[in-house]
């Protein structure tokens, strides 16, 4: 069974985010209650290296891992121990309903439950889960069961890669457990989470305290700067510039990049309605979605949070939402678990949204 949860095993480990354009680490050191970031580091892949979360170039990886971790951008990492991150594209995730079973029981009977789930012969997957509680208290004999997947061949070349690079993985774990852990701090709400990256956008359900449901798309950061450089006739360089500095600002730039980002952002609000009706009608049918958080590196979209509420909210095909309209839209803060309120971040808020999921890699170590 791969330690794909959160199962303490070493204080201290550090975070290692690993996606298809950079490598990012994040290191912190606990005294009482208070934590100390001592590193943080983004470092950028070249093309070539991965490609849609496959890795084509593990000898290079291997070296641009090493130098990553001996040449962090900020402090000095001291420990080989390492939490990394598998992307969302390579893992199952899946809620189930089983019959109650005594914890030894359970070690025969979930695998068993699980094959019913997993699209891929139990064979050629490391399997991981999580007993939750009963589906009903009115139904003593059942339980939920957490269950991830992720393909042995990947697993263990990301193993094999990381042992090369002179690391001990501790364990490896899903990105939206990772971005849940460093968002969430309220673990009896239910969130929706939007982690909008490079390549993807990633849909995730918290539902207090639990990973309800992931899924992504190719909607995300690489498309907003295509659809720029197409709609205005510019580089992708300058496009990449235009988006950053005007984003859904329609009083910037003419509001020329707000209008050829707008059926991009209409697409994702779409999405993410389909997600919440998703979730009402087949997950949790008396459920309620109280906020909506955006992180990654491409949520960092001016008036992003405001364009998207006002398109959830707007009526479309007549097909109620319970979470709408009072759920609110909000950009996610990765160190409300670790900073005090009168304490800076590291680095900028705005560069902070694509540490999430390193800082919920390297805050692992620290659960109870």
């Amino acid at each position: 069974m791969l330690n794909l949860f959160g199962r303490p095993q070493s204080k201290g480990a550090f975070g290692l985010d690993l996606g298809d354009v950079s490598l990012k680490l994040v290191q912190f050191e606990k005294k009482g209650a208070a934590f100390k970031t001592v590193v943080f580091s983004d470092e950028l892949l070249p093309k070539e290296i991965i490609e849609q979360n496959t890795i084509k170039d593990p000898k290079t990886l291997t070296r641009l891992i090493q130098n990553a971790v001996a040449h962090p951008k900020f402090g000095h990492i001291s420990t080989a121990h390492v939490v990394a991150s598998i992307p969302e594209t390579k893992c199952f995730v899946r809620v189930i309903s089983m019959a109650r079973v005594s914890e030894e029981e359970a070690f025969e009977a979930i695998p068993w439950e699980s094959e019913a789930y997993i699209p891929m012969p139990r064979s050629q997957v490391y399997l991981d889960w999580v007993i939750l509680s009963e589906v009903d208290p009115a139904q003593k004999d059942k339980m939920k069961v957490l269950i991830t997947a992720a393909p042995k061949d990947y697993v263990d070349e990301y193993t094999r890669i990381l042992k090369e690079a002179g690391l001990k993985p501790v364990a490896l774990e899903i990105e939206s457990q990772a971005i849940a852990r460093s968002l969430v701090s309220n673990t009896k709400e239910t969130v929706l989470l939007l982690d909008i990256d490079t390549a993807r956008t990633s849909f995730i359900i918290y539902d207090q305290g639990t990973l309800e449901f992931t899924s992504s798309i190719p909607l995300a950061g690489t498309m907003f700067t295509d659809r720029i450089a197409k709609e205005l006739g510019v580089p992708m360089e300058e496009a990449e510039k235009l988006k950053r500095e005007s984003g859904l600002d329609p009083a910037l730039a003419k509001g020329r990049v707000k209008k050829s980002l707008t059926p991009l952002i209409h697409d994702l609000a779409s999405e993410t309605k389909n997600i919440l009706r998703f979730y009402e009608e087949h997950v949790n049918p008396t459920g309620k979605i109280s906020r909506l958080m955006l992180s990654g590196g491409s949520s960092k979209l001016k008036h992003l949070p405001s364009v998207l509420k006002e398109l959830l909210n707007k009526e479309d095909d007549g097909h109620a939402i319970r979470s709408l309209p009072s759920m609110r839209v909000e950009l996610g803060n990765p160190w409300q678990k670790v900073l005090g309120k009168k304490q800076v971040p590291p680095i900028s808020r705005e560069e902070s949204l694509s540490y999430s999921t390193a800082i919920g890699l390297a805050l692992r170590d620290f659960e109870e």
